[in-house]
């Protein structure tokens, strides 16, 4: 198996994990505005920790959002420098998908072997929801995403309720502060923020979209036209 370096810092909590020998090693702090000081020196420790030097690497991974503004540059940004300086292919994973990944894999032993449908929602601010739906089969591990959506409160109640059968949905997500009429709309509603440990676990089984920088230049999931690209906009560059 493959050796993966993960960060996530999307959200207020920053987290560094290296997938090794089929074994996760994980770093997890809730660090609101110091992701930056303590990113790096979260790597050090977990390479040090599994006595692994750069060269055992085989991908980085890292949150590509949607999330924090700041978050997100910061992944993207020391992603950016890993893959130059290490000369190492990149997998950017959905922050919303790591949200759901590892509650429902640490639940998964409580569920059937029939498909999983899941909802992950992340308070976008600015009274604004990031959404993001998919489908995990416990069987053979296949695991399936929607885009991601930014919606307002109304809009993601509205699209969560023409679902079909929303009450076969799981809930996942840091909205029930602020927006506790979306949970309360799940039958399994689950607190839960990103982490690097999803990031490399799903990373695992997206290595066929890893690329080197010289290909294609690791970047954030922005989805705000006026902060900066749409998901289009993203499209075409790296197309370009």
């Amino acid at each position: 198996m493959k050796t993966i370096l993960a960060i996530e810092t999307s959200t207020q909590a920053c987290s560094v994990s290296v997938l090794h020998q089929g074994k996760t090693t994980q770093i997890f702090e809730l660090l609101p505005q110091k992701h930056a000081q303590r990113v790096l020196p979260m790597i050090d420790e977990v390479l040090n920790t599994l006595g692994l030097s750069s060269e055992q690497i085989d991908f980085l991974a890292y949150g590509e959002g949607p999330g924090a503004f700041t978050g997100i540059r910061i992944a993207a940004g020391v992603i950016q420098g890993l893959a130059l300086g290490w000369n190492k292919p990149v997998i950017g994973i959905s922050s919303l998908e790591a949200m759901v990944y590892h509650k429902l894999i640490k639940r998964e032993s409580e569920q059937a072997c029939r498909p999983i449908k899941w909802a992950a929602m992340m308070d976008a601010r600015m009274h604004e929801v990031y959404l993001q739906t998919g489908i995990y089969y416990p069987q053979d591990g296949q695991w399936q995403a929607s885009e991601v959506c930014l919606l307002s409160e109304d809009q993601s109640k509205s699209q969560l309720q023409a679902l079909t059968d929303l009450n076969a949905y799981q809930g996942y997500g840091d909205v029930r502060e602020a927006y506790p009429k979306l949970c309360e709309l799940f039958e399994n509603w689950h607190d839960s923020l990103p982490t690097a440990e999803s990031i490399a676990l799903l990373a695992s089984m997206k290595t066929e979209t890893a690329k080197f920088i010289e290909d294609q230049v690791p970047l954030p999931l922005y989805l705000r036209n006026n902060v900066a690209e749409t998901i289009e906009e993203r499209r075409r560059n790296k197309a370009s």
